[in-house]
């Protein structure tokens, strides 16, 4: 498969499809079910649906395989596509995502703690979640970010429904995926497993996952936490036209999608 092929994004969870555009401006930016006014998320939709509804999505695009990259929640989804339509992803970067769980008590676990966020949501708000969201440590590298930077972050964060965001977590949290690990083996494609070097965990399930791969391998972003979008866009965009060995090419389709 070509290294040539144009480059499709998936954001992460209260982000936007334009999450994308400091890293790649020419990419063609895909929003997430639940994260746009067009997208609300249909009752009991599920992460397999979502799955298909990007796959068909890239498939209208018309432009044949595509370099499928996806932050987080928009990394396990672009996974899931890459394991389920392998045919039309030429080349797949993983941004600090996860593979899925293969542990049910810990699928429990998990789905406890998103159920516990989605409350949050729907009993007190998207102000109220949106505080508390960012005061993960998870997000403990963004301090070092300017004010502006994070506050450009909280707006667009706020820019969502509690509604549209609650829905997306049920359907695409960590713990309503189902554990790809055992598909990884199969993936045809190259594979680029990415996470900042101040984020531990997902820097190491990178290197299992990669190690897991047929043609995988990491990208580690110094001085990046989890969300390396934001804080190291411009040496993402970098290390994936490395990757390429070329800078990707655009298509004629407005950016944001």
């Amino acid at each position: 498969m070509s290294d040539r092929a144009p480059l499709c994004t998936l954001h992460g969870f209260t982000g936007r499809a334009d999450a994308w555009a400091e890293v790649s401006p020419q990419a063609t930016m895909l929003s997430l079910i639940g994260h746009a006014a067009d997208l609300p998320v249909p009752h009991a939709w599920t992460f397999e649906q979502e799955v298909d509804r990007v796959a068909a999505r890239i498939a209208a695009l018309a432009v044949g395989p595509v370099h499928l990259a996806g932050y987080s929640m928009g990394g396990r989804v672009a996974l899931g596509v890459a394991c389920r339509w392998p045919e039309q992803v030429a080349r797949l970067t993983v941004v600090a995502a996860h593979p899925g769980l293969p542990d049910p008590a810990a699928a429990l676990e998990r789905r406890a703690a998103d159920d516990g966020w989605c409350a949050l949501l729907e009993r007190d708000g998207l102000d109220a979640f949106v505080a508390a969201w960012q005061e993960q440590v998870l997000w403990q590298s963004q301090r070092a970010l300017s004010p502006e930077r994070r506050e450009q972050q909280r707006r667009a964060r706020l820019a969502h429904s509690a509604s549209g965001l609650a829905g997306a977590l049920r359907a695409l949290g960590l713990a309503a995926m189902p554990s790809l690990w055992g598909d990884l083996p199969a993936l045809p494609m190259p594979v680029d497993w990415v996470a900042g070097t101040l984020d531990h965990k997902y820097s190491e399930l990178g290197r299992r996952a990669a190690a897991a791969c047929r043609h995988g391998r990491t990208l580690a972003i110094a001085g990046a936490g989890h969300n390396v979008l934001l804080e190291r866009p411009e040496e993402l965009g970098r290390a994936l036209a490395g990757a390429c060995g070329q800078k990707n090419r655009a298509w004629s389709e407005p950016r944001a999608q």
